[in-house]
């Protein structure tokens, strides 16, 4: 009875836990891109390692769509809900954070183009 209690329980708290982390992480997950690339900027043109500048990049990239993905999931599974008011909230609160976590993502995205095309020591 103990583990179907603890699942019930934490059911609704985990499909909330990925909206929060979409709403707020992800925005603070582009700052911290933008922050530790342009601090690791100075050694990947000391070493000319441009792949480390890329790795950065892409984990954050891969963090913030996860995060838009994760919040799209409950969004998703409540499009035939009945037109209750909390469920509607609900609703939006996930439409609002997929929304936010991929334009993380994207600024994260439109941060990385110039690693493409420029070299680290470019000044």
């Amino acid at each position: 009875m103990a583990a179907d209690l603890r699942g019930h329980l934490l059911g609704p708290a985990l499909l909330a836990m990925r909206t929060w982390f979409a709403l707020l992480a992800a925005p603070v997950l582009a700052l911290a891109d933008q922050g530790i690339a342009y601090a690791a900027a100075g050694w990947t043109c000391a070493h000319q390692h441009t792949l480390a500048g890329h790795a950065l990049h892409g984990i954050f990239f891969v963090a913030c769509a996860a995060a838009a993905f994760a919040a799209w999931q409950p969004r998703r599974a409540t499009a035939t809900a009945t037109a209750d008011e909390a469920a509607s909230r609900r609703r939006f609160l996930d439409g609002v954070a997929t929304g936010t976590a991929a334009l993380s993502a994207l600024v994260i995205l439109a941060m990385w183009i110039p690693a493409w095309l420029l070299s680290p020591c470019f000044s």
